[in-house]
């Protein structure tokens, strides 16, 4: 599937997937796993997060992060006001989409 460029090219802080559900551009921003790491810069301790499910208008997205970017791994086009299957079926695409082990690498 496509790459997102409107993310930044890292793992999403706490704080930034908050922003983005606060953002008139999403309905819903769901992270689908958190995990603890340590900005580089700072070796601050932060909770990320490299899978998102969005929700905006008439589509869900499931998205993860990968070393070039934010990936969309699902699209899912939703009629009406109910998304719960196509959030569900975004939500076990970027379960899919992620291999075990896997660590953020946080730049910011």
């Amino acid at each position: 599937m496509s790459t997102l460029s409107s993310l930044p090219s890292r793992p999403l802080t706490t704080t930034e997937v908050a922003a983005l559900n606060d953002a008139d551009a999403f309905d819903l921003v769901v992270p689908v796993e958190r995990e603890e790491a340590v900005r580089t810069e700072d070796s601050e301790a932060v909770e990320v997060t490299e899978a998102l499910v969005l929700a905006a208008g008439d589509w869900v997205k499931g998205v993860v992060h990968e070393t070039d970017g934010w990936r969309v791994v699902e699209h899912v086009d939703v009629e009406g006001d109910d998304r719960t299957e196509a959030m569900l079926t975004c939500e076990e695409a970027v379960e899919d989409a992620r291999k075990p082990g896997e660590r953020a690498d946080l730049d910011a």
